[in-house]
């Protein structure tokens, strides 16, 4: 997910396991898709999601990250090593996984963002085994419950030091 309408320009992502939330495919059709993707012809992938999924609890973990990125001058792209929902990366199937992680790794060889966030260890995991260029990693806890629960109480201050260290690889 990002508010940019070109993903070209995004310079860090945000990348987690894999997404929960999906909604079926005759429900949208591919020219609106499309056009939520790159924010453009009056919509919005925020929209759209927002029209067709409930968020999560990691959505709003996620927004608050991202937020704060954005403040601080990042320009954001929001997705995951493995592009398919489910409700746990556990329920992917080995074609899934190898499906969506495709997607990512073409999504990362045409972006090529300078620093990369990863929230949680699975994702560090799957993300080890990926090619990322020049981009700074830069790991996190998970934003995902239940991982999120143990802590949660600091989220404010790891939050600020993950993004004050984004913000100095991205200068």
């Amino acid at each position: 997910m990002t508010d940019l309408t070109d993903p070209l320009d995004a310079n860090c992502f945000i990348v987690g396991k894999n997404q929960r939330n999906r909604y079926p495919v005759g429900a949208v059709d591919h020219v609106r898709h499309v056009n939520a993707l790159f924010n453009r012809n009056g919509e919005s992938c925020r929209a759209l999601y927002e029209e067709l999924c409930e968020p999560s609890p990691t959505r709003k973990n996620t927004d608050r990250l991202s937020g704060k990125l954005k403040a601080a001058g990042a320009r954001v792209l929001e997705t995951n090593v493995i592009c398919f929902s489910s409700p746990m990366s556990s329920d992917l199937t080995r074609i899934q996984k190898q499906k969506g992680s495709a997607i990512f790794e073409w999504l990362l060889a045409r972006l090529q963002p300078k620093v990369i966030i990863v929230h949680g260890e699975g994702a560090a995991r799957a993300l080890s085994k990926v090619a990322t260029g020049k981009a700074i990693i830069i790991r996190m806890p998970s934003l995902a419950p239940p991982a999120y629960q143990k802590w949660h109480f600091e989220s404010e201050k790891i939050m600020n030091e993950t993004v004050s260290a984004a913000t100095a690889a991205l200068a």
